[in-house]
């Protein structure tokens, strides 16, 4: 059983040795060799409106202005979004 065992494995060895390797590469090995990618989004967690808005909300007084500056920053963000 063993020397069985013994001619599958020397059978897909040889097999895999006989198949040619691609010399061009592919998307992936493109995209494995390229820099990593990094991006320049922020957290709206710390964007001064929205800290701003926080202190307020704590404080129990929300200024209009402070309201409207929040929405102008969350219309911003959806507009960017459905682009």
């Amino acid at each position: 059983m063993a020397k069985d065992s013994d001619n599958l494995m020397a059978l897909l060895e040889r097999l895999e040795e006989s198949i040619p390797q691609p010399k061009r590469k592919d998307a992936i090995d493109a995209i494995l060799a390229s820099k990593p990618r990094t991006t320049g989004v922020r957290s709206l967690r710390d964007h001064e409106v929205v800290q701003q808005f926080r202190r307020e909300l704590s404080d129990g007084l929300i200024r209009v202005d402070t309201a409207n500056m929040l929405l102008g920053l969350i219309r911003t963000v959806v507009d960017a979004a459905m682009k």
